[in-house]
């Protein structure tokens, strides 16, 4: 599945060597490899076709809250980097503003309710009422679940529409920019392997996966908690 083939990638790239080869036992890796490369052909072949129905696609997943990343590394791997970029910015930026909307109009009586019940969201609603763009910022870069990150900010009304655009911008462009890269370099490297021409590691990826890394399971949890326990002193 894309999912293991993308762990793998990662995995590859952190040369964690002995976890690799243990999820290597439970397919073979030569013929996981071919029908890698056999997919990536048959979605490049259809060019702007099949970017377009990628960015349909994806803009309805990202209203769904579902991960990213292994998607924008997929479309990375499928397109090249510039195409692959452009349409994974593309898709991730409006399957956002199609949540937000929904958010602030069909869906508002639920998201209403769901806001009610929980502690969480009303600190941050008042938070948002002082520092509009600040705390949008925050909101995206933290752990929070995707639907949260969307429909959340939905409803605090002080974020407005452009506010949102901005902060998702801001936070979603390097992510697109590093996952593409990640699935065009896997890309450029299966298809080298199959011509038995190995390519070495890249250098710049790795620094940029650890940062990545060590921003998701320590800098933002340790941001969200301190923000949180300052909203709540705040109260």
């Amino acid at each position: 599945s894309i999912t293991i083939v993308s762990a793998m990638v990662v995995l590859s790239y952190l040369n964690w060597e002995w976890l690799k080869t243990f999820l290597s036992t439970f397919f073979d890796r030569e013929k996981l490899r071919k029908n890698i490369i056999q997919q990536l052909n048959e979605v490049a072949e259809q060019g702007h076709r099949g970017l377009v129905a990628y960015i349909v696609g994806f803009s309805f997943w990202e209203v769904c809250g579902l991960p990213t990343s292994v998607v924008e590394t997929a479309a990375g791997m499928a397109f090249g980097f510039r195409q692959g970029l452009l349409g994974s910015f593309i898709g991730k930026t409006w399957g956002s503003i199609m949540a937000f909307l929904f958010g602030r109009t069909l869906l508002s009586r639920v998201v209403q309710i769901q806001m009610e019940k929980n502690e969480t969201l009303q600190l941050i609603d008042k938070s948002v009422a002082r520092h509009p763009f600040k705390s949008a910022l925050i909101v995206r870069y933290s752990v929070f679940p995707q639907l949260f990150k969307n429909f959340g900010l939905s409803m605090t009304r002080p974020v407005s529409l452009p506010i949102f655009i901005a902060a998702i911008v801001i936070h979603g462009f390097p992510f697109s920019v590093l996952w593409a890269a990640l699935g065009n370099d896997s890309s450029i490297k299966l298809r080298a392997s199959e011509l038995g021409e190995p390519i070495a590691s890249n250098v710049v990826l790795n620094g940029f996966l650890v940062c990545v890394t060590i921003f998701g399971f320590v800098v933002s949890p340790a941001v969200t908690g301190w923000w949180l326990a300052d909203l709540r002193k705040g109260s």
